[in-house]
């Protein structure tokens, strides 16, 4: 929400990414960072790059001419702090100059498959990268492959730090009121219920977020479990998906499960569909640390997802793209309650309150205005 962001006069840290709506995982990690910010007494101005959603003073949309303000702001940035959580490559080389030439700390936060397909491939895009993320004064990996890959590109270990995405919700994100009706309406007639979120995408001539693989699930299940219901969340959804998304849908009629399955594409927080849900399941063929993951673990919510990168501990994993072994392991979380179930539940473990407050370190750090050559490599 806007209000929680408190106006200062002195700025000492700028954010460039998103803020909600749209849903996404970026967008959710910073409305959820602003509050942690202001506990310690760190001033920041978000530049929103992906909506027209903001303020004017804490939250600045940019989207409309985000090239060009990019460009502009390598020239006109005050804040001597810039966090850039945009998996843009020219976003990264942009804060790598105003690294160099107007001595900015600049840190990156590191968070899909691009960087480790850039590293494999070699190039002008792994050569690119490596300019940019030697010259940052941090950079923030959401998973231990990416800072492997960082690693590879000659960024100093000091300056390399493994923080997950996933920060607490607040328990105004379980508004049930800012989700669309159809799904409450689709989770009371159903029994049990499989969550899962994504967007259309594609990755090597695959869907990126197994929604086609979430529409076969439902196909097997429904025998057992008549009233079965999966409802898929979007974060995002473009004129142009709609004939993927009909595709979809025509695949579910064929195997009788039209009424199984519910595609949300109203953008909504997910928080408040997780914790109606008896399982989440995330058949992605890539991904970078899922936030919506641990997120399901954090509200006791057994959590099925594929092998394709590192995940969570207490995830129950299936081989990647293998519909068998996928059908396997969600009959398997709905027979019965993970650990995290027993225990824990909506409280952080110990790892977790160590991460965020190394990664808020590391913030404030950079934020200070006497500052530091490098950043201390805390939590590495």
């Amino acid at each position: 929400m806007v209000d929680r962001c408190v106006l200062s006069t002195q700025v000492s840290l700028s954010i460039l990414g998103s803020y909600p709506p749209p849903y996404g995982g970026v967008g959710i990690h910073v409305q959820r960072l602003c509050p942690l910010l202001e506990r310690r007494g760190i001033s920041y101005r978000v530049y929103n790059a992906t909506s027209n959603v903001g303020d004017g003073e804490r939250i600045v949309p940019v989207l409309g001419r985000r090239k060009t303000w990019l460009l502009r702001y390598l020239f006109t940035a005050r804040e001597p702090a810039i966090y850039i959580l945009s998996g843009r490559l020219s976003a990264w080389v942009i804060g790598a100059l105003m690294a160099a030439l107007r001595r900015k700390r600049v840190l990156v936060r590191l968070r899909n498959a691009a960087l480790p397909d850039w590293v494999e491939q070699g190039g002008l895009k792994k050569w690119l990268a490596s300019f940019a993320l030697r010259r940052m004064y941090g950079v923030v990996c959401v998973s231990r492959r990416l800072q492997e890959s960082a690693r590879r590109l000659g960024v100093n270990e000091s300056r390399l730090h493994w923080s997950p995405g996933f920060l607490p919700p607040d328990p105004s994100d379980a508004d049930h009121s800012r989700v669309a009706p159809a799904v409450w309406s689709f989770t009371e007639s159903h029994d049990p219920v499989i969550a899962a979120n994504g967007k259309v995408e594609w990755y090597r001539g695959e869907d990126l977020y197994g929604l086609d693989l979430l529409v076969e699930l439902a196909g097997r299940l429904k025998k057992d479990y008549p009233r079965l219901g999966i409802v898929v969340c979007f974060w995002d959804h473009r004129p142009a998906d709609e004939a993927r998304l009909e595709a979809l849908k025509h695949r579910a009629a064929e195997l009788g499960v039209a009424d199984a399955i519910l595609f949300n594409t109203v953008s909504g927080p997910f928080v408040p569909v997780l914790s109606e849900c008896d399982v989440f399941a995330r058949p992605t063929n890539t991904d970078g640390d899922a936030n919506s993951i641990r997120e399901a673990l954090y509200l006791g919510k057994p959590a099925v997802a594929s092998d394709a990168v590192e995940r969570p501990e207490g995830t129950i994993l299936f081989r990647t793209r293998d519909l068998d072994d996928f059908e396997v392991r969600v009959r398997q979380a709905l027979g019965g309650k993970s650990d995290r179930q027993e225990s824990g539940v909506g409280m952080l473990t110990t790892e977790d309150e160590q991460r965020i407050d190394a990664y808020l370190s590391l913030l404030a750090e950079a934020a200070d205005p006497v500052g530091h050559g490098v950043s201390s490599g805390a939590n590495r």
